[in-house]
Formats: structure tokens, sequence, C-alpha cells
């Protein structure tokens, strides 16, 4: 069962993890000893994997950083929101005029009523859940970008080990045609088309590299380490997205999403300013008290006591009481809005997924198995002279385009569990 967390972040420690190997090549001219196939192995692999990517971005984004720090900011907000108003002390002397002087000491206290401050702390305190939950929605978009970063750079990766391999069996492939044409039993124009087969060859992995590069460069980034180097990633295109497609149920998921929680607590955040903005009318009452001494001997002690009132004859704050109720329809519109969204989301990233996986599922169990006999098939033919150079070159061509195209379904079939994780905010991936 997957887990979602709504307000956890912290650091992991780099280490080694498994790495599993799984295209397989066997082209070449069986003139020419046959290479060792890429297969699925359980040979230990040294890289960084996505968990330890993840933790070091949990503990170096500036985004979380500024999202945690708006967090005890509206704490603090919040906490001050219900400090009753302090006292205030006065003195002097009302008259000074020999044995008449009066001196005095006083003290006076505003009483809030209506429980005006309870409300202030209560709209304030919405704040703080708001900012929590956009702390959660700044994570869960941190762990979609990284974990969608990640996998374009281990699919450039995997691409980049798929070439090199072209590189090396089309090279082979060359080397061979030029040496039947030199014994004569090949003419130039198979020598040429092996050559153009090796340039463009050479060329696709050098923009894959460079792509490679650019993809690592941009993990990094994303994850607030512009310095770190990255030398090899370690992961499992194949890994199966099941368990977090079956986990995304677009109507159970909606309403607990960080955005839409942050919306509705908007809505009763409003709700207290409203009710906040109509008891505003009503007056608080300062008291004022004191005591005064008195020169004249009669008359040394006198107390004072004093209260006054604010009446609402002019100002009875409609237009900020109108204002609020439209703040509170605007805020309830916003979770609708908010909601249909996430769901618009939600929807695109399942389709994307469906059909990637369809992809996927066919490349791996028809589309590659069928373009790996084929070449199998033309090695056999071509040995005993049954087929020439451009059929075999083409079986080639279309195993190497079946296999670069398994890397993009696989490839876009993470990238959408992505986007469904971080919407649902599951927490383990894959």
């Amino acid at each position: 069962m997957m887990k979602r967390r709504t307000f956890v972040h912290g650091l992991g420690a780099i280490a080694g993890s498994l790495c599993t190997q799984w295209f397989a090549f066997p082209l070449t001219l069986a003139a020419e000893p046959l290479p060792a196939p890429i297969i699925a192995t359980d040979e230990v692999a040294h890289g960084t994997t996505l968990e330890e990517l993840v933790a070091l971005a949990e503990a170096s984004s500036p985004n979380l950083r500024q999202a945690a720090a708006d967090v005890e900011a509206a704490r603090g907000k919040a906490y001050q929101a219900g400090l009753y108003p302090n006292p205030t002390l006065s003195g002097g002397g009302n008259q000074i005029v020999g044995n008449q002087s009066q001196y005095f000491g006083a003290l006076s206290q505003e009483i809030v009523t209506k429980h005006k401050l309870r409300l202030d702390r209560a709209a304030a305190c919405r704040e703080v859940y708001q900012a929590e939950q956009i702390f959660v929605k700044t994570r869960f978009e941190l762990l979609t970008t990284v974990r969608r970063s990640f996998v374009t750079a281990l699919a450039a990766q995997r691409r980049t080990e798929v070439l090199t391999r072209l590189v090396e069996i089309t090279g082979k492939s060359q080397q061979a045609a030029q040496r039947l044409q030199q014994a004569g039993e090949g003419t130039r124009s198979d020598s040429l088309l092996f050559e153009i087969e090796l340039e463009k060859a050479e060329l696709g992995l050098e923009n894959n590299e460079a792509r490679w590069q650019a993809s690592r460069r941009q993990l990094v980034a994303n994850m607030g380490l512009r310095d770190l180097t990255i030398e090899r990633l370690v992961g499992n295109l194949k890994e199966s997205m099941d368990g977090v497609a079956q986990q995304v149920l677009l109507d159970g998921y909606v309403p607990h999403n960080a955005a839409v929680q942050s919306a509705e607590h908007g809505v009763e955040r409003n709700r207290f300013l409203l009710q906040r903005a109509i008891v505003q009318p009503f007056p608080n009452i300062t008291v004022y008290s004191g005591y005064q001494y008195q020169i004249e001997p009669r008359l040394h002690n006198m107390a004072i006591l004093q209260a006054s009132v604010p009446l609402p004859l002019w100002n009875r704050n409609e237009g900020n009481i109108a204002a609020a109720q439209a703040e509170v329809n605007r805020a309830e519109a916003t979770v609708e809005q908010v909601q249909n969204e996430i769901a618009k989301q939600m929807a695109d990233a399942v389709g994307r997924y469906r059909i990637a996986d369809q992809q996927a599922k066919r490349y791996a169990d028809r589309i590659v198995p069928k373009a790996r006999e084929g070449v199998k098939i033309m090695q056999e033919g071509f040995a005993q002279g049954q087929f020439d150079f451009l059929r075999l070159l083409q079986t080639q061509r279309a195993l190497v385009e079946a296999n670069l195209g398994y890397i993009d379904a696989l490839e876009t079939r993470w990238l959408a569990a992505a986007d469904l994780a971080g919407l649902a905010q599951i927490e383990a991936f894959p």
C-alpha cells in the first residue's frame, strides 16, 4: 500500500544500489565474432539513485526553505493577532498653583468586545493552515520535478548505452564490408551504405550525449544544488508503475490535494473575516482609573474614574462587510476552480500513462522480440549468402529503432506516473 505524507521532509544518505541493464543487440555480420549482448543482469552498479536525489533536494531546495519560513511567519502573526491591547500608564499635574496643585497617576485599558480578538486569531490560524498546505504543495512539486528530471536523465543515459553499442556494431559491420569489398566479394556501394550508417550512428550518439549532459545539469539545478556532479544514475526504467496508477482515484484524491485544502482554508478564513467585519461597529470600551493628590490639606486624596465609548453613528462598516461577503463568495468559487484544475491535470496524466503503458508493453512483448528475431534470421541468411547487406542493414536499423522507441515509451510512462504521484501526493515512488 502506498503511503501519503502531508508535512514531512528529511535528508538521506548516498549509497549504491542494483542496476539492471536490459537491451539486447545481436547486430553483426556472421563473419564477425558476436559481441556480448546487453541483457538484464544482477550486476551491482555504482551511481546515484532517485531516493538519494530526493533526500538531497529536500534538504537543499530554496523553494522548500521559503515555504517553511512562510509557515513560521504565519504562526507568528497568528499568535500576535490574539494578544490583548496593552494598558496605558499616564501621570502629571492637572493644575500647579501652590496649595491648590493637583498631581495624578492613572491607568487606562481598552476592553475589546464581541470576541474580536478571537475572530482575528481564528482568521490568522487559517492563514497558518494555508501556509502549511502550500508547504506540502511546494514539497510535492519539488518531488515531481526531481522525479521527472531523474527519469529524463536516466532515459538519456540508457539511450547513450544503446547508441554506444550501435556505433560498435555498425563499425564492425562497416569493417566487414570493407574486407569483403577488398576480397572481391562485395561492392563499393555496400561499403558506402555502412559508412553512412556509421556516420549517422556516431552523430546520434554525440547528440544524445549532449542531451544527457544537459539533463543532468537540469536535474541538479532543479534540486537546488547546481554545483553537484552526477556521474551515473541508477534506476530501472522497466519498473512497474501499476502501484502508483492504481492508487490514483480521480474523485477520491482531488479533495486531499494540498492546493484544494489550501483553498478550503481560504474559505474558512474569509468567513471569519466576514464575522469580524460584522462585529467591528460594536464599540470597544476604554476604562480610565487612577489616583490624584491635592496639596490643599482638606482634600489630599482623590480617585479618578472615566470610561469612553465611540458611537457608531456615521460609520457602521457597511462597505467592509459587503467586501468581506464578496471575498467569501470568491474563495468558495476558487475551491471549485482548483478542484476542476486538479481533476483536469489528473485526467490528462492518466491518459498519458495508459497510452505509454500500452506502448511499453507492446514494445516489450512483441515489437522488440520480433525485431531481434528478424536480425537473427538475417544474420544466418547473410552468412549463407541468401541476403545482401542492405536487408541486413534494414533489420539492424529496425532493432535499434525498436529499442529506442521502447525507451521513449518507458520514459513517457515514468513521467506520467510522476505527475500522478505528485497530484495525488503519493509518498512512495515508484
